[in-house]
């Protein structure tokens, strides 16, 4: 389907008057549009939530929400911020629309940005890793033993630390055969950054999942999983980064999945990110 902002182009003659000004307004404000409800946006253009609607379906959208989820590509391609800050916000009626709208736009990012060959890589190298030691400090220790409860799950020996003085005894005792994941939002918790600093130098393949890069974890790593999550949030304290985080290891249990059972050919056959129907089908 085209963009919405063509179709307001190609439409705009044939549209009512009241539709006209819902569609001059949607043109000018596009960031204000997809936080709005239909009668905020009525409002807005002074005329009546029908006509919104009206103007949606001439455009062959079947609803409000079809129109906004559309519209946010748009914002995308024309580089205006679309990410809120909530804890701005002195009038709270609408913070659902905005959490959501947040959520669903860094998701997006952070998932399409991902590139699933290194996905692939990660996953293969955690098969074949003889131990998976993942370190996570405060709410990062939360998203570790998250993983490594996952991988023991699938039959993958790991164990995750969260204790300045227990890193500093394992890590030295890691070999090239051993696997080191740092999660570190900032990327630059002391603790992680060093551990992965020396498992790397002791030889072992060093996995950082972090929200920054260039920053000293992502610097340290071989591999790298990029969170998008812009500053005017609440950076570490945000529920959201971890539930981005989540989502990433989510692709690498499921790339874990492919790999054990076999479900891709092990011939040259590539699987891609994009295909859809194959990583649905797997259960986790």
């Amino acid at each position: 389907m085209k963009s919405p902002v063509y179709l307001i182009n190609k439409r705009y003659n044939g549209l009512r008057k009241s539709e006209k000004r819902v569609a001059e307004f949607v043109q000018k404000h596009m960031d204000k549009v997809v936080l709005l409800s239909i009668q905020g946006l009525a409002d807005k253009c002074g005329t009546s939530d029908a006509t919104v609607l009206r103007f949606c379906r001439s455009l062959g959208y079947r609803t409000f929400s079809d129109f906004k989820t559309a519209l946010v590509p748009e914002l995308l391609r024309s580089g205006q911020s679309v990410s809120l800050d909530m804890t701005r916000k002195k009038d709270p009626s609408n913070i659902k629309e905005i959490f959501l709208h947040n959520l669903n736009l860094q998701t997006d990012s952070t998932v399409k940005n991902i590139d699933f060959e290194t996905i692939k890589i990660i996953a293969q190298q955690l098969i074949k890793a003889n131990r998976i030691i993942v370190i996570g400090m405060g709410g990062s220790a939360g998203i570790a033993h998250i993983l490594s409860d996952a991988l023991v799950g699938l039959g993958i020996y790991a164990t995750y630390l969260h204790d300045r003085s227990i890193i500093q005894n394992i890590i030295p005792t890691l070999t090239t055969s051993d696997v080191v994941i740092g999660v570190s939002h900032s990327g630059e918790t002391d603790e992680v950054v060093s551990g992965v600093k020396i498992a790397h130098e002791y030889g072992s393949i060093t996995i950082a999942l972090t929200n920054f890069s260039p920053s000293p974890l992502a610097d340290s790593s071989q591999y790298v999983l990029l969170t998008s999550i812009p500053d005017n949030l609440m950076g570490s304290y945000s529920c959201q980064s971890r539930i981005l985080q989540l989502a990433l290891l989510e692709l690498v249990l499921i790339a874990l999945k492919i790999e054990i059972t076999g479900n891709v050919s092990k011939s040259n056959e590539k699987y891609k990110f994009e295909d859809v129907a194959v990583l649905a089908d797997l259960s986790l």
